[in-house]
């Protein structure tokens, strides 16, 4: 099943010259893919098993580790990839590799990550539902002999910040195109951040409490900057002030 397009071997070239170009200071994050459509429409191959998938990327991260590591060429026999005698170089400027991040709460892939993992990362979920995440991921460091300590933790998340209450629903109801008397839905994901500075950064700081030390965020009003620009300048000192 493997595709000329995405094979291991090549990625882990070209995350090589991206480490070089980047002078270290790139973070490599594999996935095991979620979209069909994303897959076929290049004429990649696409597997409904996601157990599958899983250990196609976890063969994948073990065939680019023996290339970064390798100073002869790899000839590598596996199930979904082969290669004779390749050569990935130049060989990475971070020792011994760029950190692997990964993703998704599947147990299988919450094992690769102990196994392999310098980093994980979640989708915006509820804070009880990240702690159960945390204590699989434990459960899984535990069983290859590491500690959760030794990984960096982040989840991405939507985020909508405005000086006042009434900004921040009038902000809200422009972006989804709502009537005047509708409010925003108690529905929406609780890990979304949505609110002033002040309610943006104790929202901020309970994930942090949790564990969670990196945030990618997704600023719903993008592009306008207003949102950016006030959250730089209003929420991101508090943290500095107090790491």
């Amino acid at each position: 099943q493997s595709n000329p397009f995405r094979h291991p071997a090549l990625v882990a070239k070209m995350v090589m010259t991206l480490d070089q170009i980047s002078n270290g200071r790139l973070i490599y994050y594999p996935d095991m893919g979620n979209q069909a459509r994303e897959h076929q429409s290049y004429g990649m191959p696409w597997s409904d098993d996601r157990a599958e998938r899983i250990a196609q990327m976890v063969e994948g991260i073990e065939l680019t580790l023996q290339l970064w590591g390798a100073s002869e060429p790899v000839t590598f026999n596996g199930r979904y990839y082969q290669t004779r005698e390749a050569v990935c170089r130049p060989l990475p400027i971070q020792k011994p590799h760029p950190p692997i991040w990964m993703g998704e709460a599947h147990p299988d892939t919450l094992a690769a990550c102990a196994r392999y993992g310098q980093g994980w990362h979640s989708t915006p979920v509820s804070l009880a539902e990240l702690e159960r995440r945390l204590q699989a991921l434990a459960a899984a460091c535990a069983a290859e002999g590491r500690s959760l300590d030794e990984l960096q933790l982040a989840m991405a998340t939507q985020i909508l910040v405005a000086e006042d209450g009434d900004s921040v629903r009038r902000r809200y109801r422009e972006i989804f195109g709502l009537g005047a008397e509708e409010d925003i839905p108690d529905s929406l994901n609780p890990a979304w951040l949505i609110g002033t500075p002040d309610e943006v950064e104790e929202k901020i700081r309970t994930y942090t409490e949790a564990g969670i030390d990196h945030f990618l965020l997704w600023f719903m009003d993008a592009p306008q900057e207003d949102g950016l620009e006030l959250f730089a300048r209003e929420v991101m000192p508090r943290f500095r002030q107090s790491s």
